[in-house]
């Protein structure tokens, strides 16, 4: 997950750790909330708060896309149709980061 992020809520995720962000900076944070349980979710659950949400996320749950041969990403971004789109600046050197904050 560190290494190579693939998935538009990972990289949500990840830009929201305090730990990358410089003194003074606005925390990230994801828009809107999370699904309801109590309603079926149709496509990607994730796609209402999905900056990188394609049509097909509202339409139909993506399937599990090969990342290497221990990482799967379950998003529509992975088909060879898809546009594409790069993760956010903050995230690119994650593990970069993390190790110089934690002195590691």
């Amino acid at each position: 997950v560190f290494y190579d992020p693939r998935h538009p809520y990972t990289w949500a995720l990840l830009s929201s750790l305090p730990q990358l962000m410089d003194r003074g900076t606005k925390l990230y944070s994801i828009a809107g909330t999370p699904p309801s349980l109590y309603n079926e979710i149709v496509g990607d659950a994730f796609a209402p708060r999905n900056p990188y949400c394609l049509r097909v996320d509202t339409l139909r749950e993506p399937p599990m896309f090969k990342v290497s041969e221990t990482h799967y990403a379950k998003t529509w971004l992975l088909d060879p149709r898809a546009p594409k789109v790069e993760k956010p600046e903050i995230i690119h050197d994650i593990h970069g980061t993390l190790m110089k904050v934690f002195n590691i």
